[in-house]
């Protein structure tokens, strides 16, 4: 089967359309997912805030002095980054099963079982593999970069910068090889990190235009949020907010929360509700693009 680079890039506004709840359930879960890093992460963000002030003024820290910094800094990327993966792969299957599974819409198609979990494995696999990869392709170009520079002297940046724009080539092409492998995973129920380089022969190129479109679509987005936002935060200023900001300099971290309470909530859900949108518009062109290629999953 074939697929339309065109039409797979617009399916995530297709999905909203389908199930309009959809944009409801994954805002929420945002919102859900940001209360629950604050509650676990209070204790070392209280620690992180203090580390910080306490460099105020320091001209030029030692390692003795950011080593509190950094040890506040370390235990909650240790509590947040294992909850952040999960709540990943919970929104991504979510999307992917938006398209690949419509009937099974309850809950905005969020899940917490085998197929996360399938998510997530597949996730940290290709997250370590593009460090390999990505980190030998950089530790090449590096080296032929820094001998053409000592060879060819001003004309050797050249070759650096042709290597360069040859890796960003070579990174997109396997990034489009193997982006087919969380719909894969979703939808043939195992763990398919290979799988996806078998599906996407021959098809690079227009995954990655179709992968641009969905992107740029997702800058449009983020923007038309904004142009929201703006005239709203302007007339709550209006109301004496921006005034009241001005006065709390200096003020506890507490206090600074309390008083702009309404402003912080505004922008939060504002950027939740963004941030679930973007998510349907960046993701599931790929799972449309599944469908395109393999056809309805057997469990259809």
């Amino acid at each position: 089967m074939t697929f339309s680079a065109t039409e797979a890039a617009f399916e995530g506004f297709r999905v909203v359309r389908r199930k309009p709840m959809v944009l409801v359930w994954w805002t929420a879960a945002y919102l859900g997912f940001m209360a629950l890093m604050v509650l676990i992460g209070i204790g070392p963000i209280v620690a992180l805030v203090g580390a910080a002030e306490a460099l105020e003024g320091v001209a030029s820290p030692t390692p003795e002095d950011l080593a509190p910094l950094m040890a506040a800094w370390g235990s909650l990327m240790l509590l947040l980054f294992p909850l952040g993966l999960l709540f990943g792969a919970m929104l991504n299957a979510a999307v992917a099963r938006s398209v690949l599974e419509p009937g099974r819409s309850a809950f905005g198609y969020l899940r917490v079982g085998a197929d996360e979990l399938r998510v997530l494995a597949v996730t940290l696999a290709l997250a370590v593999l593009a460090m390999i990869v990505f980190g030998g392709m950089g530790l090449a170009a590096g080296l032929i970069g820094g001998v053409a520079a000592a060879a060819m002297g001003d004309a050797g940046w050249m070759v650096a910068v042709l290597v360069g724009l040859g890796m960003i080539v070579v990174g997109a092409w396997l990034a489009a090889r193997f982006s087919l492998a969380v719909p894969i995973t979703v939808a043939e129920k195992k763990i398919a990190v290979f799988d996806s380089w078998r599906l996407t022969k021959g098809r690079a190129l227009p995954i990655i235009g179709m992968a641009v479109l969905a992107f740029i679509m997702t800058i449009v987005v983020s923007m038309l949020f904004s142009f929201v936002l703006f005239p709203l935060m302007l007339i709550m200023g209006m109301t004496g907010g921006w005034s009241e900001l001005a006065q709390l300099e200096g003020a506890a971290p507490a206090e600074i929360f309390a008083t702009m309470g309404p402003f912080l909530a505004v922008t939060i859900v504002f950027q939740a509700i963004g941030a679930a949108l973007q998510l349907a518009v960046a993701y599931a062109p790929f799972s449309a693009a599944y469908l395109g290629i393999k056809g309805a999953p057997a469990t259809e």
